[in-house]
């Protein structure tokens, strides 16, 4: 085709395709139009974590992501050490954290929404031939390791400042995984979905765990935001609209959910 004795039909097809993707533009530019909640989250996979290129991830991310676009929102994500992100609701500097309930450091300056549909399980992982926990207090006077940026229930944390063995800090689960496998401690303290995901790359023979704990996930607010308590109702709505859409459980994508649920 000569395309210099068909100028009009150039000039039609051009314009067509501007109108083709005049839609998207138009939802990039309202999207960014919509009001910023800033959101903080630690490393925990696989319901939150950072990949390879520096984006939030994971599951409790994908959620928040959904519910605050249903709610007129969109969220900007900070991954924060876990005693930055309780600093950070009480000045304000993030607006939300899908995290624990009921935590007595949070409680004067934030508000909950309703519990999420993710739980998280509170174990003391061990080794076969290592006495069973069945309770905070059988874990005085033993050994343990903990995972260094992770919080645990009040409860543990008086047996821990109790104990008189100083517990041992890991930096990551595979370095709290050999110091088990060394003797250097008789139970891991963790959580079933970030234990279970470490498992994947670092198996841990007949490990198993004896859990202490379990709680759902929900939205802590800050309250130095004037929105807070219709932040909560807004999210609170969109996570009853989006059960409703998605009765069956959401699978955590990628994990093997022995450790993570199993009681």
């Amino acid at each position: 085709m000569n395309m210099h004795k068909t100028p009009g039909l150039w000039m039609r097809i051009a314009v067509a395709s501007l109108l083709l993707l005049a839609p998207t533009t138009s939802a990039i530019a309202n999207d960014q139009d919509l009001p910023v909640l800033t959101a903080g989250y630690i490393q925990f996979p696989p319901i939150a974590y950072t990949d390879e290129q520096g984006h939030a991830r994971g599951a409790i991310i994908e959620l928040t992501n959904e519910l605050a676009a249903a709610s007129g929102y969109r969220v900007d994500w900070k991954s924060y050490p876990i005693n930055r992100i309780y600093r950070s609701l009480d000045t304000g500097d993030i607006d939300l954290w899908p995290g624990s309930p009921q935590v007595p450091a949070l409680q004067d300056f934030t508000v909950e929404s309703s519990s999420l549909g993710v739980r998280v399980k509170l174990c003391a992982f061990a080794l076969q031939g290592t006495p069973r926990i069945s309770h905070y207090q059988d874990l005085a006077n033993h050994d343990l390791v903990l995972i260094r940026g992770y919080t645990y229930r009040e409860q543990l944390n008086r047996v821990i400042s109790e104990n008189h063995y100083h517990p041992i800090v890991a930096p990551d689960h595979t370095a709290a995984m050999e110091i088990l496998l060394r003797g250097r401690a008789q139970y891991l303290i963790s959580y079933g979905h970030p234990m279970q995901e470490a498992l994947a790359d670092y198996p841990l023979q007949g490990a198993r765990c004896d859990q202490l704990d379990e709680w759902p996930l929900v939205y802590v607010i800050s309250k130095r935001n004037p929105q807070a308590e219709e932040i909560a109702e807004a999210l609170d709505s969109a996570y009853l609209e989006w059960r409703e859409a998605n009765p069956e459980p959401r699978r955590l994508r990628g994990v093997r959910n022995r450790l993570a649920t199993a009681h």
